[in-house]
């Protein structure tokens, strides 16, 4: 997981909820163009990534169903207030399916039910102050880990003391949101595998380790023409290390 800024709420959802502040999720996207701008709108935030294990959001190829689905951080049928969570853009996120999707696009890769994640296992349950939400986390430091041979998602605890995160909140956020199913270590090990790659061929073409590092840092650890972060963003980040830390920061990055 990765911080995510959110954008200004889209204008249709604006006037809907204005001219509608009771009604549900369900009717409001009823209408396409109202659930295109919204959905749209979302990608754009989150830089093409699921707010929650960072694979990247694919679209439909036609025969197939987009890898995307709009999320309720705060369950949208919770009724312990009168805030009707629904239409509240602040608690919408993109996600994937978290291969639960039998016709999902890239299927072979992506659909491993019952090995799930992301909103499939959380449901319905509220989890507002167990997990972490992706708008409310620093961009700095970095609070995950990622090994490159297993592809094993972990809790960098001294990261989340300097940015005074609880370390069992973070722990809780993978446990609850499934971010170390085999899946998603599985395609993680497959991109850092590859990023290691790279970084032999610098390393044995002469170039220092940490100078590859930055190279890499520098190439990878920014959006492409589409405006959207690499898949498991903060997975390579973690492998870059201190060189992926110094690009961010001259980049202002801020999620």
């Amino acid at each position: 997981m990765k911080k995510v800024s959110k954008g200004i709420e889209p204008a249709r959802l604006r006037h809907y909820r204005t001219q509608q502040p009771a009604n549900t999720w369900e009717q409001f996207r009823s209408t396409q163009d109202r659930r295109i701008e919204t959905q749209q709108r979302l990608i754009v935030d989150q830089g093409g990534l699921c707010a929650y294990c960072e694979i990247d959001l694919l679209q439909s190829t036609g025969h197939d169903e987009s890898d995307f689905r709009v999320e309720h951080f705060h369950p949208k049928s919770g009724q312990s207030t009168p805030h009707n969570w629904h239409l509240d853009w602040q608690n919408l996120l993109g996600c994937c399916h978290g291969g639960s999707q039998r016709n999902v696009v890239d299927a072979g890769n992506r659909f491993t039910s019952p090995d799930s994640s992301c909103d499939v296992p959380k449901g319905d349950k509220n989890l507002d102050g167990v997990i972490l939400n992706p708008l409310l986390i620093p961009a700095f430091p970095r609070l995950f880990s990622c090994d490159r041979a297993s592809g094993h998602f972990s809790v960098d605890a001294n990261n989340c003391l300097l940015a005074n995160i609880n370390a069992q909140t973070a722990q809780n956020t993978i446990d609850e949101l499934h971010l170390d199913a085999e899946r998603l270590k599985r395609l993680r090990s497959a991109v850092l595998n590859d990023l290691n790659a790279q970084l032999q061929t610098l390393v044995t073409q002469g170039m220092s380790i940490g100078i590859a590092r930055e190279r890499l840092a520098k190439a990878i650890l920014r959006k492409n023409a589409s405006g959207h972060w690499p898949k498991f963003f903060t997975s390579i980040r973690s492998y870059l290390g201190d060189a992926a830390e110094t690009h961010l920061s001259a980049i202002n990055y801020n999620g």
